[in-house]
């Protein structure tokens, strides 16, 4: 009998978007992204050129805009 440790297959999603990741991830388009950064209404990190979001910022982003509206 062999002694091979199972390591399980686990799937992660980065924490970090970029804004194309981003926009697919709320289900809108690249400029609305952009326009949320713009405006200061989704906090971004620059990594070198590019702009990336933090995913729990857009969960953050997605309950406001939930109790805007009620």
């Amino acid at each position: 009998m062999s002694t091979q440790s199972v390591v399980p297959s686990v799937t992660t999603q980065p924490r970090l978007l970029g804004i194309k990741d981003a926009a697919r991830y709320l289900g809108a388009t690249v400029w609305f992204v952009r326009s949320l950064i713009w405006a200061g209404t989704v906090p971004h990190l620059r990594l070198g050129k590019r702009h990336v979001i933090d995913i729990t910022d857009l969960d953050k982003f997605i309950t406001d805009q939930k109790k805007a509206g009620n």
